[in-house]
């Protein structure tokens, strides 16, 4: 299937315009790439789960609706974004909330989310592991502040409302997914990321984040001002599996599987993770070595034990694709913010995006390929 690079672009979304107008132009700019991906992931989808094909379209609009309940404002941008690429809402729910969707039978979505505090600095990075097809259509959402809503850069897909990302406040949120037998329909994940990134402050954020209703399950670290926890969330069950507090130093990351005891009794141990448990290893070894923000960017790029690594490279098949095909790195201490996609080891289309937040504003750096 046909797979265009879109360059990695930086999405800017005007500060006088509404969320439906952001989401409009976002679909009408990146109008054939949005299709091409949208196409790609249900194609996947009826590979693994044909038995979604019937009730593909009221389950689409069920966890759309939903998501319009939590988050009306993110809904028309959703909506935006399906009329400027001329595509349908149930193309941008299969393009949004994949993994979810199909009921995390496809272990493809792997990640390493991780948090390191010293004297020096205070980094919160991951990786984004998913099926290869995916790089291509990586991009980077500058969202103004818009209303009270604040400031904040997501690395995202197009046609996506976010992956990661971090506030004008510093408040940063990773995801990764944990496999689990309790998804139902629920709301749109991306729209889940960008909603706790509304949050002004550590305890505004973990509030959207542990009432929200939704579909699957993910672990989730969120960090704020010295404060980091990693919550494993799935429907009707929120455990804090790993924290650092104000006055501590040290440092948390999380792979794929689950580590809360409530969880570990919910885990789909038939569609674990392939590389979750020696990504998990590496970072044990490597973590009390990783000082800093560069090193944290370095860490996240290792090839040890390749293909199996930090930076993963292990394509089994069309359904265990566990590809990094980009990530992230903010230092608050520094305020510096990096996105990546690729790999800059192996791929010829690596390209990072660097900025840096200073008193509560965004300066776009350099690009860098």
């Amino acid at each position: 299937m046909k797979s265009t690079d879109q360059g990695f672009p930086l999405i800017h979304y005007s500060k006088n315009a509404t969320p439906r107008e952001w989401g409009h132009a976002h679909g009408e700019q990146f109008r054939e790439g949005i299709k091409e991906l949208a196409a790609i992931r249900l194609e996947h989808m009826m590979m693994k789960s044909p038995h979604l094909k019937i009730p593909l379209k009221p389950l689409a609009l069920e966890q759309f609706e939903i998501s319009k309940a939590f988050a009306p404002e993110l809904a028309l941008e959703l909506e935006g974004i399906a009329e400027g690429a001329a595509c349908s809402i149930v193309d941008l729910v299969v393009l949004n909330n994949y993994t979810d969707f199909r009921d995390i039978t496809l272990p493809e979505e792997g990640c390493s989310t991780v948090f390191l505090k010293n004297e020096t600095h205070e980094a919160s990075g991951q990786t984004w592991d998913m099926h290869g097809s995916a790089k291509n259509y990586l991009c980077v959402l500058e969202v103004p502040a818009h209303e009270s809503t604040p400031e904040m850069k997501v690395l995202s897909l197009v046609g996506c409302l976010g992956l990661m990302g971090i506030n004008q406040y510093g408040v940063f949120l990773g995801v990764n997914n944990i496999n689990t037998r309790n998804a139902r329909a629920g709301l749109i994940w991306p729209l889940l990321v960008r909603k706790v990134l509304t949050g002004k402050n550590y305890l505004e954020a973990e509030k959207i984040l542990i009432h929200a209703p939704v579909t699957s399950g993910h672990n989730y670290l969120l960090s704020h001002e010295g404060v980091a926890c990693h919550y494993e969330i799935s429907p009707d069950l929120v455990e804090k599996v790993a924290k650092i507090e104000a006055r501590e130093f040290g440092s948390i990351f999380h792979t794929n599987h689950c580590l809360g005891e409530k969880h570990k009794l919910r885990e789909d141990a038939i569609s674990a993770n392939s590389t979750t448990l020696e990504r998990e290893s590496l970072l044990v070894k490597k973590m009390p070595q990783t000082k800093s923000s560069a090193d944290l960017i370095t860490l996240l790029q290792d090839h040890e034990e390749y293909p199996k690594s930090i930076c993963s490279h292990y394509s089994t098949s069309v359904f265990d694709p566990a590809l990094t095909c980009g990530a992230g790195v903010f230092d608050r201490y520094s305020g510096e913010l990096t996105f990546w996609r690729g790999c800059p080891h192996e791929d010829q289309n690596y390209m990072a995006r660097k900025f840096t937040l200073n008193n509560q504003t965004f300066l776009t750096g350099l690009v860098h390929g």
